[in-house]
């Protein structure tokens, strides 16, 4: 039978209001808290991994079932389509649309024992906000209802399909699905989130049909501290913390505040800690603190680092001695190391004079690891002298996290060709020509995404664009290499532009079989600049870069063009020939089968990349190439060093901000993302 419930209420609330969750991992925990409301200890997820490049997220559906009370047919509307309620007791809470933030269709089925009716009851309800308009003020939700003829496990399932993540066209950053949820990391996030119910095995997680165990996850049984807190007042209360040494390998200490959330126990903060006592050698950590302590209010979606006054000090200062006893308790060998070093002659003189707390720990932090490596206190004076006096100055400096961190855990073998690469070149230039090859391999990540990616557009205007490519003149040859935009010849690039109007600017269509339907690049135009550059024999080259718009492919019409431009510029009367050669650039996103087939021909006749024509003895060259192409193959001139050199990703945003500011519009500055696809 059909059931339907009318809302009085602008469409919005479902679509905005109740889906408001900080990301769509929290929102998902909102369906999972749901389930230990109603008292389940078995909670099923079936996530469709594997479904091709065509998909944007990790997966395109997924499901949840869970083994609590379910929701009979009476209590339904109430507990279920009601909107604004916070049913918490034995049923569904106000997370109940959390689904929707990940996906547009929703699929509820449950089934529970229904005293009203005298029967089990099946209810089905499926809600695609897709089909709601924004503008409505009245909307029907209907669910059907089916009265069982026998006794049945009561059960919970909700089916959360048609990802907003995959969708075309701008993506909020509520609805981007988040890095938990990645196949990987689904497991951990879990287990972060619900260590206690895990654990004690309270609840049970079924990932795909594989059970966690907690085994997975921890190394032991946790250590458990109740220590007693005075508060400001003068007021006591207990804290438990629970101390779970981690099989992951993150060597960190995150720290986890758990609250009461209407009878769950959930996370409501966490952070990054940096214990006096711990060491990187003690493995990955994690602490747990549950207090009454703690509320809600106080403690949900807070940074303690922003909070001044006396009671978040005071709390501060009690985690962080409970947490270095732990930590003292535990490292032994470096208390020993520490009092060793002390007596050492070879101890810094700098430390002769007054220095912070702070900066002598961090020496002998990483005193203890260059230790761990090398065995220093084994080893002649002068070498631990040589050592510490590196640790000092690189304190000094700012840096030595990073340097440490990567020398003292060189093999043996990389330590000896490190030593051999010194006595034949300066440190300094080995840095410098690191540097240089990881900003390359950097920028090509950056130029996919600025042409493939969905950070073209955020760009104000498609004639950024060339301010960008015009400082890295390299993509197009080794001889640009280093090379700035450069332009003097105002007569020889007036003519150029005036016969570039001329034969190559026009629009893509059907007819010509060059038009790309990209959605939302409308306004992109054609972009075309010169270079000037003067060569190792002193004759002049003046490059002339055709980019195409991203909904013009090159076909047989530019070909026709491009020719046009040559031949015209071959016989012009006006410009240069003597010791001055051009070189003519065709770029776009894609060629079409027509100019790929040309292009394979004038291979086989230059056996040159992307040269497609060079005029006999008139030096002109015109080169016809996608992007796509011309970044695999800088790539692999790079990919010597890329092999042994790994940069690491770098936020789209972070690099804009810093090499080319007011380039960005601000309002969409927020939706640029990692570079990784790339790489």
């Amino acid at each position: 039978m059909k059931y339907s419930k009318q809302l009085s209420t602008n469409s919005r609330i479902i679509k905005d209001l109740l889906t408001k969750y900080k990301d769509t991992f929290a929102a998902f925990c909102e369906l999972l808290n749901n389930s230990i409301q109603a008292k389940a200890t078995r909670i099923e997820l079936v996530i469709d991994y594997g479904v091709g490049a065509a998909a944007r997220a990790p997966f395109t559906r997924i499901e949840l079932v869970d083994n609590g009370v379910g929701v009979n047919a009476t209590d339904f509307e109430k507990k279920i389509l009601e909107i604004g309620t916070d049913v918490k007791k034995d049923g569904k809470g106000i997370g109940r649309f959390g689904a929707l933030q990940l996906g547009e269709k929703m699929t509820i089925t449950t089934v529970a024992e229904d005293v009203v009716r005298g029967c089990f009851t099946l209810v089905v309800f499926p809600l695609d906000t897709g089909g709601i308009s924004s503008s409505l003020s009245k909307v029907n939700l209907e669910f059907d209802v089916e009265d069982l003829k026998k006794r049945a496990n009561p059960y919970y399932r909700v089916v959360i399909e048609n990802l907003h993540h995959n969708k075309q066209g701008r993506l909020l950053p509520k609805n981007k699905i988040a890095d938990s949820f990645r196949q990987e990391a689904i497991e951990q996030a879990l287990f972060e989130k619900y260590p206690l119910q895990v654990f004690n095995r309270e609840l049970r997680f079924v990932v795909n049909g594989k059970e966690l165990d907690p085994a997975g996850f921890v190394v032991e049984r946790p250590h458990i501290r109740t220590v007693a807190y005075t508060d400001v007042q003068g007021n006591g209360h207990s804290f438990d913390f629970h101390f779970y040494q981690l099989r992951v390998d993150l060597a960190k200490v995150k720290v986890f505040f758990y609250v009461d959330n209407a009878g769950i126990k959930t996370v409501a903060h966490e952070f990054t800690y940096s214990s006096d006592w711990y060491t990187p050698d003690l493995g990955t950590w994690f602490v747990y603190l549950d207090s009454a302590f703690f509320n809600t209010d106080l403690f949900r979606n807070i940074d303690l680092d922003s909070l001044g006054d006396e009671e978040i000090r005071r709390l501060k200062e009690f985690i962080k001695d409970t947490i270095n006893d732990f930590f003292k308790a535990q490292n032994k060998r470096f208390e020993k190391f520490i009092a060793d070093l002390e007596k050492d002659a070879a101890y810094p003189a700098s430390f002769e004079s007054p220095i912070s707390a702070s900066r002598e720990l961090l020496f002998q932090k990483i005193a203890y690891l260059v230790e761990d490596d090398y065995k220093l206190l084994d080893k002649d004076e002068r070498i631990r002298g040589l050592f510490y006096s590196l640790i000092d100055k690189s304190l000094a400096s700012g840096h030595v996290e990073e340097v440490f961190g990567k020398v003292v855990r060189l093999s043996d073998a990389n330590m000896e060709k490190f030593h051999q690469l010194l006595e034949k070149t300066e440190l300094e230039n080995v840095i410098s020509f690191a540097s240089a090859v990881a900003a390359k391999l950097e920028f090509l990540d950056l130029l996919h995404e600025l042409i493939y990616g969905e950070v073209a557009e955020v760009l104000r205007e498609r004639s950024q664009l060339h301010k960008i490519i015009e400082r890295e003149l390299w993509l197009f040859g080794e001889a640009y290499n280093g090379t700035q935009h450069l332009w003097s010849d105002k007569k020889i690039g007036n003519i150029l532009r005036e016969l570039r109007e001329r034969y190559l600017a026009y629009l893509p269509s059907e007819a010509d079989e060059n038009l790309i339907e990209v959605e939302g690049l409308d306004n992109i135009t054609d972009l075309f600049f010169l270079n000037e550059k003067v060569l190792d024999n002193e004759d002049r080259e003046v490059m002339v870069v055709e980019l195409k718009s991203p909904r013009c492919a090159i076909g047989r019409k530019e070909l026709q063009q491009i020719d046009e431009y040559a031949f015209t510029v071959e016989s012009y009367p006006g410009l240069p020939k003597e010791n001055i050669h051009y070189k003519f650039v065709l770029i776009s996103s894609k060629l079409t089968a027509y100019t790929k087939s040309k292009m394979r021909s004038s291979r086989e006749k230059y056996h040159q990349p992307f040269l497609y024509d060079r005029k006999p003895g008139k030096n002109i060259e015109v080169f016809v190439m996608e992007w796509s192409e011309l970044i695999e193959l800088n790539k692999r001139k790079l990919g010597y060093l890329s092999a042994k050199l790994k940069v690491k990703d770098k936020s789209v945003r972070s690099t804009f901000e810093a090499e080319y500011p007011g380039i960005i519009n601000e309002k969409v500055s927020a939706r640029l993302t990692r570079t990784k696809g790339g790489r």
